[in-house]
């Protein structure tokens, strides 16, 4: 992302370029709407970390498509999973729920 730019201001971007477009419309009356039922390719924005994508697919929803995926750059994707068995790790130390299915995710 660009400095000054938010990744809300992603979020509210997509709907605000298909409004501008016409193919997106406000009004119920003879709603038009280009996400209905359509995938989402998001691409130029590797660099998001993980819960950032996630956050920016999730809105997708919102828009009432039927899916959406970012290509990311490997990094942010290793950084999650290292992050994801430290915390699997401190579950176990810490004796939350069941060590053989918890081990199983790491």
């Amino acid at each position: 992302m660009q400095p000054g730019i938010t990744l809300r201001d992603l979020v509210h971007a997509i709907p605000y370029v298909a409004i501008q477009a016409g193919d997106l419309t406000v009004p119920k009356k003879n709603k038009k709407n280009i996400f209905a039922g359509r995938i989402l390719e998001i691409e130029g924005l590797n660099t998001l970390k993980c819960e950032q994508a996630f956050e920016l697919s999730d809105a997708s929803a919102e828009r009432s498509a039927a899916g959406c995926t970012i290509k990311l750059d490997r990094e942010p994707i290793e950084e999650y999973l290292r992050s994801n068995i430290v915390m699997l790790k401190w579950m176990i130390a810490e004796g939350y729920g069941d060590v053989r299915t918890i081990k199983r995710r790491i």
